[in-house]
């Protein structure tokens, strides 16, 4: 009983009523109406996935360094293509030549290191996994993952934000309920903020057996948030 005594009073203390009057033609400052914040959330999982793979040689032949790097440039696009990943979706950079040096005891010249980076973006966790591990047996100095993503955010973006109004409106009715009021129609809406998760980290497993199964990429929030101002009857 006292919690709800506790709730009950929470619930008036939130509720704003301006000066009573006709509501015919006025002004929403004149009228009596309450104002609530609602919140809705739609929970995701990625579906398009980011890997960048590098390859880089070091010594002191540039020539056979950079021949090297091409054909393992060229082992990561045929691999891509055997997977039916589109061209549009990968980038290659252009080559890199580096020169190293050592500082002790003395600055002196020691080679050079030669790299070519080409990112690749990947639809589905499964493709994910296999471009991974299929990087992963080229022998490449470097696989990382570049983050994922949720393909139709936009339109969860507008799901959340329908609930969020469905929320802000229970809100509402509760607050009218224990005012002994009706509540009427919404005076005034605003959108205040969406949350909709950009590029995030994920692991990228090398596993060859069951290689999907190692892959997790988890759930995402889409949030959004309003303030609506409803007329009290």
């Amino acid at each position: 009983m006292r919690k709800t005594a506790h709730l009950f009073t929470g619930l008036l203390a939130a509720l704003v009523l301006t000066a009573c009057g006709g509501n015919n033609g006025q002004p929403i400052a004149e009228r009596d109406t309450v104002s609530v914040s609602g919140e809705g959330t739609i929970k995701a999982r990625p579906d398009i996935f980011n890997l960048v793979a590098v390859a880089r040689e070091r010594s002191d032949d540039v020539a056979a360094m950079k021949d090297e790097v091409d054909r393992q440039v060229q082992a990561m696009l045929d691999l891509a293509k055997q997977l039916q990943i589109d061209d549009k979706h990968i980038t290659a950079s252009d080559i890199q030549i580096a020169p190293e040096w050592e500082y002790q005891p003395e600055r002196k010249l020691i080679g050079h290191q030669v790299s070519r980076e080409v990112s690749f973006r990947t639809s589905g966790v499964e493709r994910y996994a296999e471009l991974a591990d299929g990087l992963a047996g080229l022998g490449l100095k470097e696989v990382r993952p570049g983050g994922s993503e949720i393909s139709n955010a936009d339109e969860l973006a507008n799901q959340a934000l329908e609930k969020a109004v469905r929320a802000a409106r229970e809100k509402a009715e509760i607050l009218a309920r224990a005012a002994g009021r009706e509540l009427g129609e919404a005076m005034q809406i605003n959108a205040q903020g969406y949350n909709v998760p950009g590029p995030v980290p994920m692991r990228a497993a090398m596993a060859k057996e069951d290689a999907s199964q190692s892959y997790r990429p988890g759930e995402q929030d889409v949030t959004a948030s309003v303030q609506i101002t409803f007329e009290l009857n």
